[in-house]
C-alpha cells in the first residue's frame, strides 16, 4: 500500500511524496477521524487527499512522516512512530511513542529552536500574509484613483462646465479654489476612498467659536471593496500553495495581516484628510478615518486572507453535507449579476433612445462612469426593484426647519410599477426569465448522502439561506445615507438632520421567496431540460463527481461504512480510504454511515447500509449512463423551444411596438405639437379644440380662423425640449416656441384622458393661459374691425372702458366702421405675444377723427345754432352763446344781428370736442329802444355789443349723422 503525495513537508523541508510501502504508517486508532476528502460541490476534483483533524501531527508540526530510508512499520491500531521535531532525513523515531521533549540548552533557545517551536504550535511568519495585504490595499488605492477620475469626469459632462459647484461654494462663504484643487483633491480622495470602502463614513466633526459640528456621508463603492477583497483571498490562495500550515497558523497570520492593513486605511485617510477652508485661520478637515473604517478593514482583510488560504486545505470528512453551500453564494452572485447586467443594457439603450429621438445627451455615459464609484448601488437597485422591492428614501429636518417645512420628515418609495406598464412588464419578465434559468444549473448534478438528515434538510435550505444573506448584502450595498449635526450657539441643545436612500427592509424576505422558487424550480422544472442541455453549461456550480464501480451489495451490507474491494473511492487494495478506518464493532449504522460514508459511498457509489447516492432526477449516482431522447420526444422538445422563443419575441416585439407608437403617434407630446402647430397656422377652431379657453363665449369673439388666420407674425416654428412624468400620471411638457425671431419657452400640462386604439394612452392639453388683447372702446359701441372682420361686441361689458379678449399670437389690426364720410378711423395695431405677459401697456384702441368735412359740419351747425338764437328778440336768448345787458327795454323793440361767426376748433381727447378762444370768438350786435326817462320824452335807439364763444361735444351715430351737444352757457 502506498501514500498519496498530499503536498505535506516534513520540519526539515523534505516533502515524503514517495514513501517506500514498507515505510508506510498503518491507521492508528487516532485516525478514525480522518476520512478521504473527495471531489464535491463547487470545489471539483481534490482527489483522496486525507482531510486532518484538528490533533493531526501534519498541521500541528508534532508528527513528520517516516524519513527515507526507516525500516519497520507499527501494527495495526497503534499510534504511527513519531519523529522528533528537527530530526534530519534518515533518523529514526525514538523508541518511546508520544510526543517528545524538545532538546534544551542551559542558557537560551537557538533561533532553529523557536521557529520550531513556533512550527509546532501551527504558527509561521507573517510576511507573506502581510505582503497579501499590502497588495490588496494598494489595488484597492488605484482603483479609488481609477473611481475619482472617472467620478469627475462624469460630473464635468453632466454639468457641462456650468462651473454651478464652485458659485454655490463661493455664495456659501467657502474658497472654491481652496475647497476644490484639482490635484490636491485626486491626491487625497482615493484614500478616503478606501476607508469608505470599509465601511468607513466620510465627514468631519469640529468646533469653532462654541458651536460643535458633525456631517458625514456614508456609501460603499462596491468596485473598490470587490477588488481589495479578491485581491486578499487569491493572495492567500497563493500563500497557502505548497504549505501545510494548521488553522492556528492561518488565522494568526491573516488578523496580523488585517490589523496592519486597517492601520494603514486609516491611519493614510485621516493624514491625507481634505481641508476645506471656510475663513482665514480655520478649515474643516473632512475623512473617512474612523473606528467604522478601522474594523470594517480588519475584518474584510482578516476573513478575505483566511477563507483564501482554507479553500487550498483538504475538505474535512462532513463537507459533502453542507457542499451545497457555496455553491448556492455561486449562484446568487451569478443571479444578481444576469438580472443587473440585462436590466441595466435594456434601461441603457431605451433611455438611449429616447435621449436621441429628444436630441439630448444620454445619459448612459454619466452612468458608466460613475460605475467604480456607484455600481454596487446600481446592482443592488437593478436586482431589487425585480424582486418586486422598493427603493426608500428618508429625510428628517431640523426642528428649526420643521417649523418653515410643511412636515420635518419625509418619506418616499419608489417601486417597478412607477415605471410606464411596457417597463415594469418587461423587467417583471426579465426577472422571470432569469429565475428559470438559474434553476437549470443548479438542478445538474445534485447529490445527496443517502439516509442524512443533515444532508437533506441542506440540500433543501442551502439556496433559499443564501438568497437570505443576499439580501442582507443587497441592503448593505444600496444604502447611502448622510447626517449633519450642529450643537451650542444659536442652535442651543443642536439640531440633527438626516437622509437616506436605499432598499426596502423586506427585502431579504423577498429575496429568501425567490430561493424557495428557485429550488422548487430545480427539482421539478428543471429536470425536463437538463437532459438535452451541454454538461459544460451545467456544471460550473457542482463540479460532477468521477464515475464509480458498481459495489457488490452484499459486500456493502457485510462491511457497513466500507466500500468494494477495489473501489475507485478508497484508493487502497482493502478497499479501506487512506486515513480512515472501519467504524468500531458494535457501532450504529447510522454513525458508521456518517463517518465513513463521504469517504466511500459519495466517490464510490455506495454509502453507509449499502444506500445509493441518488441525484433529485431519480437516477442512481454514477450507475445510469445519459439516455439520448427518442425522435419524438426531442421534436416535441424543439417544437416546445420554438414555440417559447416565437412567444417571447412575439412578446418582446409587441412591447417595442408599443413602446414606438406611444412615444410617436400616441405620446403626449403629441397634443401640444397639434396645439403649437395651430397657432402657427392661424387655426383657432383646431386650437380651441385642443385647448378651450377657459372665458365666457361672449369674450371668444377673437378665436375664429378668419380672424387668427389673418393675423400678421404669428409663431414661426416650435420645438419640444423635454417631458417630465409626473407621480398623478400627467406630464409636464416644455417646447421651445420662436416668434418674429425671439425665443420662448413655456410649458404645457398634458392629462390622461382614456384610452385610443382600446390599448394606446389619450392625451389631452390641460388648462392652457391664453395670450389676451386688451380692447379699450367707448361704452355703447356695437361693432369693430379686427383684421378687417366685423366683430359684434354688443355683448361685452364696456363699463369698466375696456375689455381683455383671449387671442393666438400674431399681430392685429383692430379699426371701427366708418359711416359716413364727416370721419375718418385711425386704426390700432397690437402684437398678442406666444406668452402671457399680462402688460397693460398692449391694448387696441381704435378711434374716429373728424374730417375736414366733418370739421365743416360742425362750424355749420354751430353757426346755424347761432343764427337760430339770433331770431330771438330777448337781450339774452335761452340756451345761446351771447347776450347784451340793456336798460329800460321798450317790449319786444330788440333785434340780433351777426356782425362775426366764431371760428371752431375740433379736439380729441376721449371723445370730440369743440370751443372757440377769446381770438376766434364772433360778435353780435342787440339794437333795441330805451325807454325815455321823463314822459314827455320819446323812446331812444340803442345797441349793445356782444362776443360769441361757443363749446360742446361732437358726435357720430352707427348712421353717420353728425351731432353738436353745446356746454351750458
Amino acid at each position: 500500500m502506498t501514500t498519496p503525495d498530499d503536498g505535506t513537508t516534513a520540519p526539515d523541508g523534505t516533502t515524503p511524496s514517495a514513501q517506500p510501502p514498507e515505510h508506510t504508517a498503518q491507521s492508528s486508532p487516532q485516525d478514525e477521524q480522518r476520512t478521504a476528502d473527495y471531489s464535491y460541490g463547487s470545489y471539483g476534483s481534490y482527489g483522496q487527499e486525507p482531510t486532518r483533524s484538528a490533533g493531526d501531527p501534519a498541521d500541528l508540526g508534532q508528527q513528520a512522516p517516516a524519513a527515507p530510508g526507516q525500516q519497520g512499520s507499527a501494527s495495526a491500531g497503534s499510534p504511527a512512530p513519531a519523529a522528533p521535531v528537527g530530526a534530519a532525513p534518515g533518523q529514526g523515531a525514538p523508541t518511546a511513542p508520544g510526543p517528545q521533549a524538545m532538546p534544551t540548552s542551559s542558557s537560551s533557545m537557538s533561533t532553529e529552536q523557536v521557529v520550531a517551536t513556533l512550527r509546532g504550535v501551527g504558527l509561521e511568519s507573517p510576511l507573506r500574509s502581510l505582503a497579501v495585504g499590502g497588495v490588496a490595499y494598494v489595488g484597492a488605492l488605484l482603483t479609488s484613483l481609477l473611481a475619482v477620475l472617472l467620478t469627475a469626469a462624469a460630473m464635468a459632462v453632466g454639468a457641462s462646465g456650468t462651473g454651478e459647484v464652485g458659485d454655490e461654494l463661493d455664495s456659501a462663504g467657502i474658497d472654491p479654489e481652496g475647497a476644490l484643487s484639482g490635484i490636491a483633491m485626486i491626491v487625497r480622495m482615493p484614500f478616503q476612498l478606501v476607508a469608505m470602502a470599509s465601511f468607513g463614513s466620510w465627514g468631519t466633526h469640529a468646533e469653532y467659536e462654541g458651536v460643535a459640528l458633525r456631517a458625514s456621508v456614508r456609501l460603499l463603492p462596491f468596485v473598490v471593496t470587490l477588488v481589495m477583497v479578491l485581491l486578499a483571498f487569491y493572495g492567500g490562495r497563493l500563500v497557502q500553495r505548497g504549505r501545510t500550515t494548521g488553522l492556528l497558523g492561518i488565522w494568526v497570520s491573516a488578523l496580523i495581516t488585517g490589523i496592519a492593513t486597517a492601520l494603514v486605511t486609516v491611519l493614510a485617510a485621516l493624514i491625507l484628510a481634505q481641508p476645506v477652508p471656510i475663513e482665514e485661520g480655520f478649515s474643516l478637515r473632512v475623512h473617512a478615518a474612523g473606528f467604522d473604517a478601522f474594523f470594517g478593514s480588519l475584518v474584510l482583510i482578516t476573513l478575505a486572507i483566511g477563507l483564501g488560504r482554507m479553500s487550498r486545505r483538504a475538505r474535512w470528512a462532513w463537507w459533502p453535507l453542507v457542499a451545497d453551500l457555496p455553491g448556492a453564494a455561486k449562484l446568487a452572485v451569478v443571479h444578481a449579476l444576469v438580472i443587473g447586467i440585462a436590466l441595466g443594457v435594456l434601461g441603457a439603450i431605451g433611455t438611449t433612445i429616447q435621449a436621441l429621438a429628444d436630441g439630448e445627451q444620454p445619459p448612459v455615459f454619466v452612468f458608466v462612469l460613475l460605475l467604480p464609484l456607484l455600481g454596487g448601488q446600481m446592482i443592488a437597485a437593478l436586482t431589487g426593484l425585480p424582486l418586486l422591492s422598493s427603493l426608500t428614501a428618508k429625510a428628517n429636518a431640523p426642528d428649526v426647519l420643521g417649523e418653515l417645512l410643511p412636515s420635518s420628515s419625509f418619506t418616499g418609495r419608489a417601486t417597478v410599477f412607477d415605471l410606464p406598464w411596457y417597463a415594469w412588464l418587461l423587467t417583471i419578465l426579465v426577472g422571470i426569465g432569469v429565475l428559470l434559468v438559474v434553476s437549470l444549473p443548479w438542478n445538474h448534478g445534485r447529490r445527496i448522502v443517502p439516509g442524512n438528515i443533515i444532508a437533506l434538510v441542506v440540500s433543501w435550505a442551502a439556496l433559499p439561506v443564501v438568497y437570505f444573506a443576499g439580501g442582507i448584502v443587497l441592503l448593505v450595498l444600496a444604502r447611502v445615507s448622510v447626517s449633519f449635526g450642529v450643537e451650542g450657539g444659536f442652535f442651543g441643545g443642536g439640531e440633527q438632520m438626516s437622509g437616506s436612500v436605499g432598499l426596502a427592509w423586506w427585502t431579504p424576505f423577498l429575496a429568501l421567496l425567490a430561493g424557495v422558487i428557485v429550488e422548487v424550480l430545480s427539482r421539478f422544472f428543471a429536470p425536463l431540460l437538463v437532459p438535452v442541455l451541454p454538461r459544460r453549461a451545467l456544471s460550473w456550480f457542482r463540479r460532477p463527481l468521477a464515475p464509480a464501480d458498481v459495489v457488490d451489495s452484499q459486500s456493502a451490507v457485510g462491511a457497513p461504512g466500507a466500500a468494494a474491494p477495489g473501489s475507485p473511492a478508497t484508493g487502497t487494495a482493502d478497499g479501506t480510504a487512506p486515513g480512515a478506518s472501519a467504524a468500531p464493532t458494535g457501532a450504529p449504522t447510522g454513525a458508521a454511515g456518517l463517518a465513513a460514508g463521504p469517504a466511500t459511498g459519495l466517490a464510490g457509489g455506495a454509502a453507509a447500509g449499502g444506500t445509493t447516492p441518488v441525484d433529485m432526477s431519480g437516477s442512481a449516482s454514477g450507475t445510469q449512463e445519459r439516455r439520448p431522447l427518442s425522435k419524438k420526444a426531442r421534436r416535441r422538445l424543439i417544437a416546445g423551444f420554438a414555440g417559447a422563443g416565437a412567444i417571447c419575441i412575439l412578446v418582446v416585439g409587441l412591447v417595442i411596438a408599443y413602446n414606438v407608437v406611444s412615444r410617436t403617434v400616441y405620446a403626449p407630446e403629441k397634443s401640444v405639437d397639434a396645439y403649437l402647430s395651430a397657432l402657427e397656422d392661424g387655426s383657432a377652431s383646431q386650437a380651441s379644440e385642443l385647448a378651450p379657453a377657459n372665458v365666457p363665449t361672449a369674450q371668444q369673439v377673437l378665436l375664429t380662423d378668419e380672424i387668427a388666420g389673418a393675423a400678421a407674425q404669428r409663431p414661426d416654428s416650435h420645438e419640444i425640449t423635454g417631458t417630465d412624468r409626473q407621480d398623478d400620471g400627467s406630464a409636464q411638457v416644455t417646447a421651445r416656441i420662436t416668434q418674429d425671431g425671439v425665443t420662448s419657452e413655456q410649458t404645457f400640462t398634458v392629462e390622461r384622458a382614456g384610452r385610443s386604439a382600446v390599448v394606446f394612452p389619450s392625451w389631452r392639453l390641460g388648462a392652457v393661459e391664453y395670450s389676451t388683447l386688451r380692447l379699450v372702446v367707448d361704452q355703447g359701441t356695437s361693432t369693430i374691425l379686427v383684421n378687417d372682420q366685423e366683430v359684434d361686441v354688443s355683448g361685452l361689458d364696456l363699463s369698466p372702458g375696456f375689455v381683455d379678449l383671449p387671442a393666438l399670437p400674431g399681430t392685429y389690426t383692430v379699426s371701427l366702421p366708418a359711416a359716413s364720410d364727416l370721419v375718418t378711423v385711425t386704426d390700432s395695431e397690437v402684437p398678442v405675444l406666444v406668452e402671457p405677459s399680462g402688460d397693460e401697456d398692449t391694448y387696441a384702441s381704435p378711434f374716429y377723427q373728424l374730417s375736414e368735412a366733418g370739421q365743416k359740419e360742425v362750424q355749420k351747425q354751430v353757426n346755424a345754432r347761432i343764427d337760430e338764437c339770433a331770431t330771438s328778440k330777448d337781450a339774452a336768448p335761452e340756451d345761446c352763446p351771447f347776450e347784451a345787458y340793456v336798460y329800460d327795454e321798450v317790449d319786444d323793440s330788440g333785434s340780433w344781428k351777426i356782425e362775426d361767426y366764431p371760428t371752431v376748433t375740433v379736439e380729441e381727447e376721449d371723445g370730440w370736442y369743440f370751443s372757440t378762444g377769446y381770438e376766434d370768438a364772433g360778435s353780435a350786435v342787440y339794437s333795441y329802444k330805451q325807454e325815455p326817462f321823463l314822459d314827455d320824452e320819446k323812446p331812444t335807439d340803442e345797441t349793445s355789443d356782444s362776443s360769441i364763444t361757443v363749446s360742446g361735444a361732437v358726435s357720430v351715430d352707427d348712421d353717420g349723422k353728425l351731432s353738436v351737444q353745446y356746454s351750458e352757457y
